[in-house]
């Protein structure tokens, strides 16, 4: 009996970090296999919880080495998530600080995020995100700055995200994201119900385009407008701070000012 009971602990313990080893094994960069774990842990999730529906143009996901930026519009809190368990590149995702929970610095450190200030600090979570990209990684950015509300309605992008595009010569990643919960507050969408769908586009070159950050920008929202089909908010709706100074619908988990 205590064979059996040993076996079964044994086992209890290598499945799980033999199933982490070959899904970090899986993605474009390096990893441990705790992150692989986790990866599939989110998969999981957004499979179970918000009824995930994964959609790839062909070829969308088929060379994705070297840096690139993925690009998605904002819809909730949950977006990463299920952004991340779709694609096969490990995504340092560009956060707003206030949107940092200091109880939870070691997970952020763990998963790279990179956090972004509204003044003159923001610089070194800009900086940070091009050293990522000029070494070959991959960085996740929301370029309309908040949550879209109502949904299916797309926010002005920032160009913020031309100039990480124009000085690193990223290739990038559309991601639209659609179904998630239109709920009062970002983190509320995490235990939340939805049925949620993520469309990946085939990634997109300006290597060789003389636009500028400002025009790069432009051409991404544009393309995002045609492909939705939705309307472009004339401007950003202005941050709403609730009880306790937890953000709420307005502000998102990912919030960038890129």
């Amino acid at each position: 009996m205590l064979y059996w009971v040993s076996g079964i602990l044994l086992a209890a313990i290598l499945l799980p970090l033999a199933a982490g080893f070959i899904a970090a094994r899986t993605l474009r960069d390096p990893t441990d296999p705790a992150t692989g774990l986790l990866y599939l842990l989110g998969r999981l999730y957004a499979r179970v919880v918000h009824r995930l529906t994964i959609r790839t143009e062909p070829g969308a996901l088929s060379d994705l080495d070297g840096p690139l930026i993925v690009v998605c519009n904002h819809t909730a809190g949950v977006d990463p998530i299920l952004v991340s368990s779709g694609c096969p590149r490990r995504i340092a995702w560009l956060m707003a600080e206030d949107m940092r929970l200091a109880r939870l610095d070691w997970f952020w450190r763990w998963q790279r995020v990179i956090f972004i200030t509204r003044d003159k600090e923001g610089r070194k979570g800009l900086r940070d995100a091009l050293g990522t990209l000029q070494s070959g990684g991959c960085i996740g950015i929301f370029p309309e700055g908040r949550l879209e509300r109502p949904h299916n309605r797309l926010l002005p992008f920032n160009p913020g995200v031309g100039m990480l595009v124009k000085r690193t010569g990223a290739r990038v990643l559309p991601v639209i994201i659609e179904g998630t919960p239109e709920v009062a507050r970002a983190w509320d969408a995490l235990w939340t119900a939805s049925d949620a769908s993520v469309r990946f586009m085939r990634p997109i070159s300006y290597a060789d385009s003389k636009l500028s950050p400002a025009e790069i920008a432009a051409d991404l929202q544009h393309r995002f407008a045609a492909w939705t089909g939705w309307p472009v908010a004339t401007h950003a709706p202005a941050a709403q701070i609730g009880p306790k100074h937890e953000p709420d619908a307005a502000p998102s988990a990912g919030r960038s000012i890129a």
